[in-house]
This record gives C-alpha cells, structure tokens and sequence, in this order.
C-alpha cells in the first residue's frame, strides 16, 4: 500500500511539473501582435464582395468552385473580432510564399497582464499544408494542430464534420495580395452540414424551444398581424408582453422575457433568426410573419436593427452584438450599399440596451409592467432626426476619419446618452435609486 501511495504521490508531482512547464512555456507577458482594429474595419466595405462569392458557392454547389479572399477581407474580419472581443487582438500578411497569421489574447485577470500567443504560417499546397505554428514558446506540428482542431470540430458536432470540411479543399494558392481556396463541388457537404445542424438545435434548450414557439404563435394570432400596414412596433409589443406576465407565476420573468423577444426578432426581423435556437416555427411547412414589417419612427428597416440586435445580444454578449451592428453599418459604405447610417446604428443600441433590461433580474418584471402598458415607441425608442444617414465611406472617413477618433466616439456617446434618458429608462433608474434609498 505504501508503495501505491509513494507512485501516486510522484505521478502527481509529475502532473504539476508538467502543468508548470506548460503555463510558462505558452503564457507570456507582452503580446505578439498589436493591432488598431479601427484601421483593420476600414475596409469592411469589401466584404461585400467575399459575401456574394460565398453566395454564389452555395447557389451553384454541383460544381468547383474557388472562393478569393483578399488581405483587407481577411484583416476586416479579424478587425471585427477585436472589435467585439477586445481582449483578442490580430493580423493576417502574406507575400508571394506564405499566408502568416498572429493572434493575442490578453487574459481577463486584473494583475499582471498575461497574454496567450499563437502564430502560424500557411503555404500553397494541394488541401492544407501549415507550418511555423507556435502556441507562445511551445512549437506545435502544423499536421497535429490541423489534426487536434479537425477532432475537436468532430466531437462537438459529434460527426465527422471536421474531415468533411478539409476534404472539400482541392488547393491552396497564397499571393501578396490574397488567399485563392479551390473547393469541390459541396452539395454534400452543405446537406451533412444540415442534417448536424439539425440534430444540435434537437438536442438544445427543449423549453426555449417551445417557449419561442408559443410566442410566435401568439404573434401570428394578433388580429392585425396580417392585415394592416403601417403599424408601429408598440402595437405588437403591448399585447405581446400582457401575454408574457400571464405565463410569468409558472416560469420565471427573464426566460419569459428572452424568449418574447427572440420570437418577435423572428418575427418581424427575419425568419432565419430562428437558426441560432432550433425549430421553433408553430406550424409545419409554414414561416410566420407579418404582411407588413412593424414600424419604429416610421420606418421598417429601424425596426429590423432593433429587433434583431435584441437577440443577438441575448444570444451572446454586447460587445458582440455591438460589433455586429457597427461591421454592417461600415459595409453599407461600398458603392452600391446605402450608406452609413447612425440611425441604424442608434437602432442597434437601442436594441442592445432592450434586451439588456429584460433580461435583469432586477429590471425584468418592471420591464414586463412597462411593455404591457406601452402605448409609444418614445417609451423605449430614441429620436433620430438629427442622424448622420446615408455616409459613402468617403464622406465618413472625411468627417469621422475611423471608428477610434474623438467625432465618431462622441457621436456614439450622445446616442447612448439619449437612451439613457428615454422614459424606460429613467423609470428604472428612479425605482432602482428609492430601492437602494431604503436599503
């Protein structure tokens, strides 16, 4: 027994050795790569350009196709991360031999600042071919880092989705300017994609699922839903959420909450918000919606930002959803694109702050009494008449220069002050205040 015990004993010492060596070996104290995000959006213009190729791949899935990804789409991309993630920092170069990409992490830990590393280099190849990968100071074999991820992606989707999607790469070609993937053709790698897709949103949150799902149904039931156009979005809000406190005593005021909005953002956003939660349409064969978009200051589009930026952000985090909101306002600067659009943006944040309400504990009863008496956007909605609306990337750049500079951020800061101060809020805000009063 006691020689058990002693071999326990070294193998756990052994363990921590190991573990010690590991952390010093990876984690570091400076990062490798430090980036401006708001240069990198910039060109979050071209995009546009990438989203199409992707749309063109899945429309014409029954043959090759290549799909060319330039050095600005790809630092766009990483650009967006960082602006949603800003703890994560990144760049993407390439030359005539090699694509080579440098990620940081700065670990969320108040002292000392500590940063995760990673760097690799990609090279034109038939399928994948990476080298030159380091995890900090711990080199790593391109084919066992390909191989750990593709096992990775297999065991969460509890498929063999990973090597299906390594197979459907026939070349890699790596210029100074872009990234050229040649695929096969994907049809079947688009309908294994679906049926995994589908079998994870089965194995979700079932009670969301059939909470969305009644919500939905009680969308579609509203007398008006599929006849008047013109509405504003209060007039779906009101009966929804005097619906909501009903179903509130047996379940709980924020699930009752999260799950109203994420039925009116597919409800009145877009139908393939559903995706991201399972089936949950209430009918077979069926898409709920309503003839005619609800309005926020008269206008459809507003209402779209505003819903759907509510569920992202209950979906995922602010910044994220921020980010998100911001990213498509930079692309609609193309030729072509309508513009950047403070407004749109400010309907981003407003949805953002919406959702964040409902789904405090704190606040989420409040919420539910407010939203079954409202009777006016002007209760949860910021005016927008003053907005900057329609900016080519020209004029932004000319008037804002990027994303960083002091116009644009004050910009931001006054939307967000102005929804600071919509009546939703300032109730919440004086009951919160009287609260701690008495406490």
């Amino acid at each position: 027994m006691s020689k058990v015990i002693k071999f326990c004993k070294l193998f756990l010492l052994l363990l921590v050795a190991i573990l010690v060596i590991l952390v010093v070996l990876i984690v570091e104290s400076k990062p490798i790569v430090a980036t401006n995000a708001s240069v990198q959006v910039d060109d979050a213009d071209s995009i546009n350009i990438l989203i199409d190729q992707t749309r063109q791949i899945t429309r014409k899935r029954y043959i090759p196709q290549t799909i060319i990804i330039s050095k600005p789409q790809m630092n766009s991309i990483v650009g967006f991360l960082q602006r949603a993630i800003p703890e994560f920092s990144g760049q993407v170069d390439t030359n005539s031999k090699k694509l080579g990409v440098k990620f940081s992490y700065k670990i969320p830990i108040k002292w000392p600042s500590v940063y995760i590393n990673l760097q690799g280099d990609l090279y034109s190849a038939s399928r994948i071919k990476v080298a030159n990968v380091n995890l900090g100071d711990l080199p790593i074999s391109g084919d066992w880092g390909i191989s750990v991820m593709t096992f990775i992606v297999n065991r969460l989707t509890d498929s063999d989705l990973g090597d299906q999607a390594l197979d459907q790469i026939s070349e890699i070609t790596v210029s100074a300017e872009e990234l050229k993937v040649k695929l096969i053709p994907i049809h079947d790698f688009l309908v294994s994609l679906n049926e995994i897709k589908n079998g994870l949103s089965g194995s979700g949150d079932e009670e969301l699922k059939q909470r969305v799902r009644y919500y939905l149904a009680f969308l579609d039931s509203l007398s008006f839903s599929q006849h008047r156009g013109g509405l504003p979005l209060s007039d779906f809000m009101n009966p929804l959420f005097k619906k909501v406190k009903t179903r509130t005593p047996q379940s709980s005021a924020v699930m009752e909450n999260e799950s109203a909005l994420l039925a009116l953002a597919i409800y009145v956003g877009h139908h393939r918000m559903a995706n991201f939660i399972g089936d949950v349409q209430p009918y077979q064969n069926k898409l709920v919606m309503p003839y005619y978009r609800p309005l926020l200051r008269g206008r459809s589009d507003l209402t779209q930002h505003f819903v759907i930026s509510s569920a992202i952000k209950i979906l995922t985090q602010q910044g994220i959803s921020h980010a998100v909101g911001e990213f498509k306002e930079l692309m609609d600067r193309a030729e072509g694109g309508s513009g950047f659009s403070f407004a749109d943006l400010a309907a981003d944040l407003a949805g953002i702050k919406f959702a964040s309400m409902a789904i405090d504990p704190i606040y989420a009863e409040a919420f539910q009494d407010a939203l079954a008496q409202v009777e006016s956007e002007d209760l949860f909605f910021p005016a927008i008449d003053n907005l900057p609306e329609g900016l080519s990337k020209q004029a932004f750049i000319k008037q804002y220069g990027n994303v960083e500079s002091d116009e644009y951020k004050q910009t931001v800061a006054q939307i967000n002050q102005h929804l600071e101060h919509l009546p939703l809020y300032l109730e919440f805000k004086a009951k919160n205040s009287n609260t701690d009063t008495l406490q």
